[in-house]
């Protein structure tokens, strides 16, 4: 077990109290809206919620005196009640169904290119670079350069009011699982971890050959870190197109075997998937239904382009999607019809993706821009209303990653975002509108307090657990660094259908 670091709980009481509780509870009723909401947590878990009365404050004060943390209470209070009532609404944290860490450092680098492209222009070499750099680095920072990357994920996800993501762990980034742990811990989020494989069509430096090496790796980590507090490691085979029938079924068995989930990529990029159908003379979900993949432990991430037996074997085997608006749309990937897929009773949460393809972990904005492309899509503008778009990024994922996040209800975990009311673009806010706005009018920067595990993680736009100061001035650096090194390489076309490209090319080389 890894030494148990990071923040905290000061008290063992906290309570956060706002014009709006929106608790996403499916107990109490998802659209609930609750003017004048309070949150009691006891630890990490939410011992009361509901619609505050000076009743319940007296009691509470009465009850818990100096073990109650009270959040905002250093905010002009002009009422001078000992528990303030925040411009704000408490919602639950929100709730990240896939994501890359890694991609913190190459924010906006090499754009304007589709999905494998700028896979071998920007995350392979970066990863790569890091890897390969590893010492280097590590002297020059005093610390892991991946440990640089991986703080600097978590600062962006509590920033956007994220307090629980699946990270998925790719490429040469599998090997430094112990990095992103230590990250996760340190910063007081929770996290799944769902560590990478390839065995074809991908760089050969990442290839696990034999196959047999991606669950050695599994159970590595699994010794290693399945008493880990708030953390949770899983297969995450990388891309249907990058994994071959044998490691993809070594992986689902030992998802059986330890009750996990299993996530992987698949059909995201219009150019691949049609590639793939062409070679293997099946779509990829037909390929994983060949090999006995598919279930209701399986998530799929993206899953933009799906043949109508595509989305009817999702829907028979209860497969998980997980939609990535920002990503997909940047990277010229496509859009799925995910109202589609919810009239078939599949389950669909919104997710960000990494940050070197959509650029941020907004994940209002990625909910926004997953409901208004629905509308267009379909020119119907009821469809995804703003409060299953504000579920797809709460109780639903909440419900995927099997994790008590998600809703505001009593044994839940203490895990909220408190958005901030007073900003220009959400007044007038009222009842009426409080869920629209949130999705119509937001910026996303507006997670004033964050709290996770019952920890107060971003206090009045502070962090007050993470140096911000030394974190932004190592990625800085570290991404200049990259570039360099950048500038001095070939880029190797390894991926999916540019491997045989890339392949063909060195027969020419040689012929030359």
């Amino acid at each position: 077990m890894m030494e148990s670091f990071g923040p905290k709980s000061e008290t063992k009481y906290m309570i956060v109290r706002a014009d709006y509780l929106l608790s996403m509870s499916e107990e109490e009723g998802a659209e609930e809206r609750i003017e004048d909401g309070y949150v009691l947590g006891e630890g990490s878990t939410i011992k009361e919620c509901g619609h505050y009365t000076p009743e319940i404050g007296e009691r509470i004060l009465k009850e818990y005196g100096d073990d109650l943390t009270i959040v905002g209470k250093d905010i002009t209070n002009t009422t001078k009640e000992q528990i303030p009532k925040l411009k704000a609404a408490i919602l639950p944290g929100f709730v990240k169904a896939h994501g890359h860490d890694h991609e913190a450092t190459i924010i906006g680098i090499c754009k304007d290119m589709p999905l494998v492209d700028w896979l071998d222009g920007a995350i392979n070499p970066f990863t790569r670079f890091l890897s390969e750099k590893r010492e280097e680095l590590e002297a020059k920072f005093g610390k892991s350069a991946n440990l640089i990357a991986y703080r600097k994920a978590r600062v962006d996800d509590l920033s956007y009011g994220i307090t629980t993501a699946l990270t998925h762990h790719c490429n040469f980034n599998k090997y430094y699982v112990p990095d992103l742990v230590h990250a996760n811990l340190e910063m007081g989020t929770k996290m799944i971890i769902a560590v990478g494989s390839q065995d074809r069509n991908y760089d050969p430096r990442v290839l696990d050959l034999p196959v047999e090496l991606a669950t050695q790796r599994l159970d590595k980590y699994w010794d290693q870190f399945k008493d880990t507090p708030r953390t949770w490691v899983i297969p995450g085979p990388d891309q249907v197109f990058s994994n071959g029938p044998e490691i993809l079924k070594q992986q689902k068995e030992w998802s059986e075997k330890h009750g996990t989930l299993i996530h992987i990529h698949s059909a995201e990029e219009y150019g691949t998937t049609q590639w793939f159908r062409e070679k293997y003379k099946m779509t990829e979900v037909e390929f994983l239904e060949s090999i006995g993949f598919l279930s209701k432990d399986t998530m799929l991430a993206h899953q933009v382009h799906s043949t109508d037996h595509d989305l009817e074997l999702i829907a028979k085997y209860g497969v998980k999607i997980v939609h990535n608006p920002l990503a997909n749309t940047i990277l010229g990937s496509g859009m799925p019809d995910i109202v589609k897929m919810r009239s078939m009773g599949i389950d669909v949460a919104i997710s960000t993706d990494g940050s070197g393809s959509a650029d941020n972990q907004n994940i209002l904005a990625a909910a926004r821009l997953a409901s208004q492309y629905q509308r267009g899509l379909h020119h119907d503008a009821k469809r995804v209303p703003a409060i299953d778009a504000l579920k797809m990024i709460t109780a639903i994922p909440g419900k995927m990653l099997r994790l008590k996040v998600g809703q505001v209800r009593v044994g839940y975990d203490m895990d909220l975002a408190v958005i901030d009311l007073t900003r220009p673009n959400l007044i007038p806010t009222s009842k009426r509108n409080v869920v629209e706005n949130l999705i119509w009018a937001s910026d996303g920067s507006e997670a004033r307090w964050v709290i996770a595990n019952g920890v107060l993680l971003r206090d009045n736009y502070s962090f007050t657990k993470a140096n911000t100061t030394e974190i932004f001035a190592d990625i800085t650096e570290l991404q200049a660094m990259f570039m360099d090194f950048l500038a001095t390489q070939k880029i190797v076309k390894a991926t999916g259908k540019r491997a045989e490209e890339g392949e063909e090319e060195k027969k020419e080389e040689k012929k030359e």
